[in-house]
């Protein structure tokens, strides 16, 4: 071999290397800015140019704790899905709402001349739940002491959960469900769920305008058409939207405007879910309009909160 090509060759090695060495210090420098995401939301263009940053997403971790008083007096469950770590702001946040829905549930027997203290340590959640539940209890028992329930089948009962339904990287979602029965031919059962900004812990409270509630009469008739086709569908009715047309006509509505749900709307993966209570709209055997409604389609009337949290943009 000459000495030009000896020289030629040479050239070539040490640009390879070069090449190599650039690749592999690129590579790590993205890895220390993936790694340092948890403690900054900045990076420096000196350090990675045309980079994102993405941060890291942290789970809400829960504990799901319960307490239940059970006697011919009455009986009372309280169940909740209780913050254990997660984002700071909104683990307070949870446990404070946690607290306000107990205390709601536990108000529902007492003395009209009465109040309730709310509980303090929110950081303790199994003694949260059982000062409610025991407070409750004490209510309901008060409310019916002069009744008799030893030989009754259906005694008194309240009975609430408040659980974590989903977790996405921008809100957690929590559902309550209540039910009371204090005689008579059936008890009430009610449902309502919350968003809470993951990053801020703040709820999310408005989602849809209600000066919107005109421009939405298509798909919130739809919506309840679809809600009462599943029963006729699911026990083969062969006239199911007779069935329909019939249910719709038995809506408590006026002038034919139907109404937002009071306190039922919000955020769900596969869209936003409405759930009107009983006797809001509708006979009791009709049980609880509850229907989804897709993001392509409802998307442009909601707020701008509500399209951050949804990822819309």
């Amino acid at each position: 071999m000459n000495n030009k090509s000896f020289l030629f060759l040479l050239a070539s090695l040490l640009f390879i290397t070069l090449i190599a060495g650039c690749k592999v210090e690129k590579v790590s420098a993205v890895d220390k800015v993936k790694d340092s995401v948890a403690s900054s939301s900045v990076v420096s263009d000196s350090v990675v140019s045309d980079s994102v940053v993405v941060e890291k997403d942290v789970p809400l971790v829960v504990d799901s704790i319960g307490k239940s008083y059970s006697t011919n007096k009455g009986f009372v469950d309280l169940a909740c899905s209780f913050p254990k770590s997660g984002p700071q702001p909104l683990v307070d946040s949870i446990r404070a709402y946690l607290s306000s829905e107990m205390k709601g549930a536990a108000d529902n027997f007492r003395k009209e001349d009465s109040q309730t203290k709310s509980f303090t340590k929110l950081a303790d959640g199994k003694d949260m739940i059982n000062y409610y539940a025991k407070l409750a209890y004490e209510n309901l028992k008060r409310c019916f002491d002069d009744i008799d329930y030893s030989n009754s089948e259906f005694p008194p009962e309240l009975s609430m959960s408040v659980l974590k339904k989903n977790e996405t990287d921008r809100y957690v979602t929590y559902l309550s469900s209540f039910y009371t029965y204090a005689g008579g031919a059936h008890g009430l059962y009610s449902e309502h769920a919350v968003n809470f900004d993951k990053k801020t812990g703040v709820i999310l409270r408005d989602i849809l305008n209600r000066k919107d509630v005109k421009a939405l009469q298509s798909i919130l008739r739809t919506g309840l058409e679809s809600f009462f086709r599943k029963p006729y569908v699911a026990v083969g009715e062969k006239n199911v939207e007779d069935g329909v047309k019939s249910d719709m006509n038995d809506l408590f509505i006026e002038n034919g405007i139907i109404p937002l749900p009071k306190n039922g709307v919000y955020l769900s993966s596969e869209g936003v879910v409405f759930i009107y209570g009983q006797y809001e709209i509708a006979p009791y055997a009709l049980g609880m309009p509850t229907f989804t409604v897709p993001y392509k389609e409802i998307g442009k009337f909601l707020s701008p909160e509500a399209r951050h949290l949804a990822g819309i943009k």
